[in-house]
């Protein structure tokens, strides 16, 4: 009985000091994360990027959003990216999506819990709960508000592009 239950502990060891040597180094990139892309202009796009694991690869899925600061009626109109969809693999502790030729890195940056997105130069702020957005967008909206209120006569004449109806001729 006592070798039984000796075999059943050795094996219970056996088996947690495997699974604690299992690779969960990528697994500080699941999450939400956003980031600003011009830090100094709170009015550039503001980057989404939402990253999971599927088995030994994970999907990255990134969408870049802003408001149109060129509506005529001034007023805010938020323009939703499109969201786009990769996958990528885990190298050297960088996740990597794309090829030999043209690839994009995500560098998690253990200091400040963000991730650099090699891309555009972007650093990413964890995000799970949407609250880094939701005050990037504020910030954008209030910025725009008041550049519009600073210059008023900017955008407020629409722009033809049409030559006909620019110059009075009919088609």
């Amino acid at each position: 009985m006592k070798n039984k239950y000796l075999l059943f502990v050795i094996l219970m060891l056996l088996m947690t000091l495997i699974s604690g040597c299992s690779n969960n180094e990528g697994d500080k990139y699941i999450g939400k994360w956003t980031g600003l892309e011009n830090p100094d202009n709170p009015q550039s796009y503001i980057y989404q990027i939402s990253i999971e694991k599927n088995g030994d690869n994970f999907i990255i899925k990134r969408k870049v959003s802003n408001y149109n600061e060129f509506n005529p009626d001034r007023q805010l109109e938020w323009q939703e990216g499109e969201e786009k969809t990769e996958s990528a693999t885990l190298k050297d502790g960088k996740l990597i999506s794309g090829n030999d030729i043209a690839s994009i890195s995500y560098t998690y940056i253990e200091k400040d819990n963000s991730i650099l997105y090699s891309a555009k130069g972007i650093y990413l702020q964890k995000d799970d709960d949407g609250t880094i957005f939701e005050n990037l967008k504020k910030q954008a909206a209030d910025t725009l508000t008041k550049y519009w209120e600073e210059h008023p006569m900017i955008n407020k004449t629409p722009i033809i592009d049409d030559p006909f109806s620019k110059y009075g001729k009919t088609k």
